[in-house]
């Protein structure tokens, strides 16, 4: 592979052996499809998330791959003779009469998308092409699982908004921690008020090194590469090879709002959850912020510390993990990188991936009866949208949840972008209720063309 691919084909393999899959490298042919009630899927973007989920789905029972596009075209190639060789070991250790598509490449999302045979994508690409190809898939009558963040701005995720609800789409949103039975419980017992009244939140996540060193030397682009297709919507400019790296793609500004966003979006999703937000938003923003120096390529919010508060009392306490060392976490045996702790009148309960930890150990025993549950549950996110896809019901990352999370992310960039002091919200209108003209400038990002989708 070419050192500018960041996610490498013996690493893409292990990841996929770790999971049960074989992959082998002998040729096949593969026949045409004999679908039943099977759900067919194009991949737009092919790296390393992308890599993750596709040895996710393609384990999973009546789903079938058939189409990748990414800009990188000796990673696209790969990962899709990588598919199809996965499908041909099956049909040959198989007595079974099921017979797969060949995954085939497209050097452009378009033509993935002109597939009538393609039911659904997945997009797992650099934040700033999420929404646009979303609303792309939607008009052309596909089902979309989509990586978080959401949009680059809170419009683009409304806009998006109102396209799924007009066309009855599904939208799975990738915030898989709601799948997760440690966030479930979590939830459950702050929903039963196990705690207590629910009180206040604290949600973190990691901020970034600001050590890392990047060059904004321009540099020839890499044979193979779109670079064109890469940049997209966001404005033109000289390649460079810190641009196209993962790090790139989450910490320069064009393409994302950084990880206030990036992982943000996690921690602030199962708050949305715990605290029954799903449709709404905090009303008040205070907080401050550092960024990256000014002789970084880097230029994202890398560390910050928000206070906000909801119309039902709530307070939400969101911050990077740095500042973790100005804030008392002793009441946690372990401190992860990322975690969301509700406070009740009674106790708290607190997750993350690593663990669950209560204040009283008996709710770690509650259990409920299938059906009873408060919240949601899914012990699978990719299968939860597939099995959306086929019932037509919601999934349990919907496109409302989506929305209301991510505005948190973007009103505190924009808060502590601004060096605003405070920041009011209409949750009802979705609108800045003491707006100033800084802060109204960065609710716009204007789209390239002829990548201007949305």
């Amino acid at each position: 592979m070419n050192s500018h691919v960041p996610y490498s084909r013996r690493k893409f393999l292990a990841d996929c052996g770790k999971a049960g899959v074989l992959a082998i490298t002998v040729p096949n042919i593969l026949s045409s499809c004999n679908r039943d009630d099977r759900v067919n899927l194009g991949f737009i973007g092919m790296g390393g998330r992308a890599g993750s989920l596709l040895k996710h789905f393609i384990l999973l029972d009546k789903v079938q791959v058939i189409g990748i596009t990414d800009p990188f075209k000796e990673r696209m190639e790969d990962r899709a003779g990588w598919v199809n060789n996965v499908y041909t070991k099956r049909m040959e250790s198989s007595d079974s009469e099921v017979k797969y598509d060949i995954c085939k490449t497209y050097d452009n999302y378009e033509d993935l998308l002109a597939n009538r045979k393609i039911d659904a994508v997945v997009i797992a690409t650099p934040d700033h092409w999420h929404v646009p190809l979303s609303v792309a898939a939607i008009k052309a009558g596909k089902d979309v699982y989509v990586e978080k963040p959401l949009g680059m701005t809170i419009d683009q995720g409304v806009t998006l908004r109102k396209l799924v609800h007009k066309k009855n789409a599904i939208l799975q949103y990738g915030t898989q921690q709601r799948s997760d039975k440690n966030f479930w419980l979590a939830v459950e017992l702050t929903l039963r008020e196990k705690i207590g009244k629910l009180e206040r939140i604290d949600a973190w996540c990691p901020g970034q090194n600001t050590d890392y060193v990047t060059s904004k030397t321009p540099q020839p682009i890499p044979p193979g590469f779109n670079y064109d297709l890469w940049l997209g919507p966001a404005k033109k400019v000289p390649y460079t090879f810190d641009r196209c790296k993962p790090e790139g793609a989450y910490h320069i500004y064009d393409y994302a709002i950084g990880f206030i966003a990036g992982w943000g979006a996690h921690p602030l999703d199962i708050a949305q959850w715990g605290n029954q937000a799903d449709n709404t938003s905090p009303i008040e923003y205070t907080g401050t912020g550092t960024f990256f120096s000014d002789d970084s390529l880097f230029d994202t919010i890398n560390s910050w510390d928000m206070q906000c508060k909801y119309e039902n009392g709530v307070d939400l306490h969101f911050f990077s993990y740095d500042k973790m060392q100005d804030y008392d976490a002793s009441y946690l045996k372990d401190v992860h990188g990322h975690g969301t702790t509700f406070w009740g009148s009674n106790g708290w309960v607190s997750v993350d991936r690593g663990s669950i930890e209560v204040s009283n150990p008996e709710w770690l025993q509650f259990t409920v009866e299938p059906g009873e549950e408060l919240a949601y549950k899914s012990s699978h996110h990719q299968q939860n949208f597939i099995d959306c896809v086929k019932s037509r019901k919601q999934p349990i990352s919907n496109i409302d949840a989506a929305v209301r999370s991510d505005t948190i992310c973007h009103l505190g960039d924009i808060l502590i972008r601004t060096g605003s002091k405070k920041l009011i919200w209409d949750p009802v209108h979705e609108d800045i209720m003491n707006p100033s003209t800084p802060m109204l400038r960065l609710q716009q990002r204007p789209q390239r063309k002829p990548y201007d989708i949305i």
